[in-house]
């Protein structure tokens, strides 16, 4: 999958149709306007914390106002910038006009794989912008680790060249299951912070983190993003909400993309909760990429382009990792779901049990 193009939103109409058309509009002629409105430096910005539907609150010399985009722009300010963006404004008529946008250093955006009532499957939107840090936050119970959630998102991050690590909320109900599965995670290098904001437990930890970088929050609904942003920042203005006693899934309490400034060139992204996520696009070739525990056994599969998916298992060299305990079979189990939905083949449980005829009957009620 290649980096998304942090500008193609400016070429983007409502639907997919105008989308398209718009495109090979932009594909016949220059467009200037956008050229013209992504500057490389300027020394008296402003930088987006929210954005709405035609225009943003910015937060500019200590001071949050309201802007819109300039007219010659002609698209609606959500498609144009994102919470984290450095803009210039000019005043017009006592207005707030941002005039430009300061090219970003990142772009996170997502494939909806769930729909939503405004929004249908496989509409690609972008995030925030400008991140030095993700903090992948996931809970140890209501809702319970997922650890196929964390992998993907990884996947998402590395390939926006956005740094991430690992938040595990509500640690004071983790289970030995869960250690295990934080373990595989810090067994690759990344760094895993337990934090509980009932209990006050890892706040600190999580700040040290932070501080001095725009980071931003992101995980399922329920996690509890919006009460570490609430911890952090000490206070209680941020909405908050709990998880549906019936599906035991979190609700949507946070439904757009907020900047909060917390210290001094220290900032946080809270994104809204999401219940899964569309990697679909990837290319399959590259998907083994992303998981470098991988990288010692791959290159000594009997064939070249191995996939590690259907091949068979004598040649895969990968698969026989995986049967020996060295590759985390939770890990090659996320791996061979992402291929399977790359691939549009639904037969990884087989493969699954040709590595460990025991795996399904034990990890059943894991899915």
């Amino acid at each position: 999958m290649p980096h998304y193009n942090a500008y193609d939103s400016f070429k983007t109409k409502k639907s997919i149709e105008k989308k398209r058309r718009a495109k090979e509009k932009a594909l016949g002629k220059k467009n200037d306007t956008v050229d013209n409105f992504v500057i490389d430096y300027s020394d008296n910005y402003g930088v987006v914390i929210e954005v709405r539907y035609d225009d943003a609150y910015i937060l500019y010399n200590g001071e949050v106002v309201l802007a819109k985009l300039r007219k010659d722009v002609n698209l609606i300010c959500n498609q144009v910038i994102f919470p984290g963006d450095k803009v210039d404004m000019v005043k017009v008529n006592d207005d707030c006009v941002i005039n430009h946008l300061l090219k970003r250093t990142s772009i996170l955006s997502r494939t909806k794989k769930d729909s939503t009532r405004l929004n249908d499957v496989g509409i690609t939107k972008n995030i925030a912008s400008n991140i030095d840090l993700a903090v992948i936050v996931v809970a140890a119970k209501e809702p319970p680790l997922h650890p196929k959630f964390i992998d993907r998102y990884l996947m998402i991050l590395q390939n926006s060249n956005i740094p991430a690590i690992i938040c595990l909320n509500k640690c004071d109900l983790k289970t030995d299951e869960d250690e295990e599965i934080l373990d595989t995670y810090r067994n690759l290098g990344i760094d895993v912070i337990e934090t509980s904001t009932y209990s006050n437990i890892g706040i600190d930890d999580l700040k040290d983190r932070l501080i001095n970088k725009q980071a931003i929050f992101v995980g399922n609904s329920g996690v509890g993003k919006s009460s570490l942003t609430n911890a952090i920042m000490g206070d209680d203005e941020i909405k908050t909400g709990h998880v549906s006693d019936k599906s035991k899934r979190g609700r949507h309490t946070t439904t757009t993309s907020k900047y909060y400034v917390w210290e001094e060139d220290s900032s946080i992204i809270d994104t809204p909760g999401i219940r899964s996520l569309d990697v679909s696009s990837f290319n399959p070739i590259e998907i083994q990429d992303y998981f470098p525990e991988f990288e010692n056994w791959r290159g000594n599969c009997k064939y070249k382009d191995c996939i590690h998916f259907s091949e068979p298992y004598d040649s895969c060299l990968v698969k026989q990792g995986v049967a020996s305990g060295l590759i985390s079979i939770d890990r090659y189990e996320s791996y061979l779901r992402i291929m399977s939905d790359v691939l549009g083949k639904k037969d990884y449980e087989t493969i699954l049990e040709e590595v460990d005829p025991e795996y399904h009957k034990t990890n059943v009620k894991k899915k």
